[in-house]
């Protein structure tokens, strides 16, 4: 052979390895280009939850502060020996909520009429609205956090008596809706 078709051959075995490392830095690069963005994804994701678990952590203590009563100092006075009286606070605890309102309760709010029907954890709540539109959502009831899910908003109630008080989360007065059975 002569030295020019050595030349060529070597020439040609030198291209084909630095095409065959071309082609498999390539390979490696689109590799680290998933890798890097299956791992972005994944930060997001993580942080989405992170920040999703946060707000929930952060409203649940409000919302349970602004749910117990005031408080309230009562004296029970007992009659000892004849002559000695004891008096003992009264603890502070949230009121306890009545679980079994089933039942029909109409009102008022905003010159809408609100039709609420409870049956045990659950029920219906009707808007009618002035123009005669009506809007109808389901109800969800959680009593020992005093919780309603009408649709897709969480409200607070209170039970007093034959009525329910609806109110925003906030507890805005302006935003309390009154139903009587």
């Amino acid at each position: 052979m002569t030295p020019f078709f050595e030349l060529v051959i070597l020439g040609e075995l030198l291209v084909r390895e630095n095409f065959s490392k071309l082609v498999a830095e390539r390979k490696f690069i689109m590799k680290l280009k998933r890798f890097t963005l299956s791992l972005a994804s994944l930060a997001s994701f993580s942080l989405l939850v992170a920040c999703s678990q946060r707000a929930q952590q952060v409203q649940q203590p409000v919302a349970q502060q602004q749910v117990q009563q005031p408080a309230q100092q009562n004296t029970n006075t007992a009659n000892a020996g004849g002559n000695q009286n004891q008096a003992a606070p009264v603890q502070n605890q949230p009121v306890a909520q009545p679980t079994d309102i089933d039942g029909t309760y109409t009102g008022q709010d905003d010159g809408d009429r609100i039709t609420l029907v409870v049956t045990g954890t659950t029920g219906t709540w009707t808007e009618l609205e002035s123009d005669g539109d009506q809007k109808v959502k389901q109800v969800t009831l959680d009593s020992a956090n005093q919780r309603m899910i009408i649709g897709d908003d969480v409200k607070i109630y209170t039970v007093n008596g034959n009525q329910i008080v609806v109110d925003d989360m906030d507890r805005d007065s302006s935003d309390q809706i009154v139903l009587t059975k």
